[in-house]
């Protein structure tokens, strides 16, 4: 079967120097979300038994699901005075929260493509994005960076200046070290494209959280002080709407962040591709894939039937 990809090549890929990774990663096309190897997303980087990275999805999914459920128990519990609610005010749970959202949804996915590929695929236009992978894409982009945002900015700042129950208990520390590091690994698992320009989806949410943040304090007088969580004056001092110099300087300095997050996840996506090339250099497996998306769809056997594709 004839598919008119090429197998085996990032989009990229035809950037070997500088000056090329620069006029492909740069063009304006990157901004969208259009990828000529939809399979990427729901299969592994790797080659290997399609159903051991099926099984790896569905357990890190699980795991985070009852993860972020389980935080909110134990913070409603021992901070927020059982009102559950308050575990939204922090970035660092929105974050967290979109993590464990976004492993689902590739869980999902994932295991869809491998019962009813075609399902995921479409069979006659092999090279189209359908609109869920896109709708992934942009979750895994924008969890992956803000999980890299929060936990640079928790141990460069908050864990050595805050004496907050909160914020230096043993849970806080280690929600805020083993995000980036699942996030980390499951880049070079995965085949998940990363483009430099989606950095603005997570620039986004960033923006989104700081406007609730200030709209919370306008209507409140605080964004932590009504929670009942015990803050000394230093603690999350740089999101005080009453000093806004701090506050639009802390919100400058997570753009800054999230700039160089994008940039450290696609510096891991080449690295991928690059041990890729050498450790499986005669792997692609695109082809089989596709090839096993059209075959098991009855669609497209019919339509091949309607049109001529029946021996004489």
């Amino acid at each position: 079967m004839e598919t008119g990809l090429k197998p085996g090549a990032p989009e990229e890929e035809e950037a070997n120097d500088c000056t090329g990774w620069c006029l492909t990663e740069f063009q304006s096309e990157s901004i969208n979300l259009d990828h000529d190897r939809p399979p990427d997303f729901v299969t592994s980087q790797w080659a290997g038994r399609p159903r051991v990275y099926v099984i790896y999805r569905a357990l890190v999914g699980l795991v985070l699901l009852g993860w972020v459920s389980g935080d909110i128990i134990y913070e409603s519990r021992e901070f927020y005075e059982g009102q559950a609610w308050r575990w939204l005010f922090f970035a660092s749970n929105w974050s967290f929260a979109l993590l464990a959202f976004t492993a689902v949804v590739q869980a999902a996915t994932t295991a869809l493509y491998a019962v009813k590929p075609y399902w995921i695929v479409d069979p006659i236009y092999i090279r189209a994005m359908p609109l869920v992978l896109k709708f992934q894409w942009v979750l895994f982009n924008v969890s992956s960076n803000s999980a890299i945002v929060v936990t640079t900015a928790y141990w460069a700042f908050i864990a050595f200046v805050s004496n907050a129950p909160l914020l230096t208990s043993d849970m806080s520390r280690l929600k805020h070290t083993v995000n980036t590091l699942y996030v980390l690994a499951d880049v070079m698992l995965g085949a998940t494209p990363i483009r430099v320009y989606h950095l603005f989806f997570s620039v986004f949410l960033g923006s989104f959280y700081t406007v609730f943040n200030a709209l919370y304090y306008i209507n409140n007088g605080s964004l932590l002080t009504q929670t009942g969580v015990a803050l000394d004056g230093r603690d999350y001092y740089f999101m005080n709407w009453t000093q806004p110099v701090e506050a639009v300087c802390t919100c400058v300095l997570g753009v800054m962040l999230s700039v160089a997050a994008q940039f450290v996840l696609h510096a891991l996506y080449r690295l991928r591709h690059w041990l890729h090339g050498r450790l499986q250099p005669g792997h692609t497996g695109l082809d089989a894939e596709l090839e096993n998306i059209v075959t098991a769809s009855a669609s497209y056997n019919s339509l091949e039937e309607a049109y001529g594709g029946r021996g004489p």
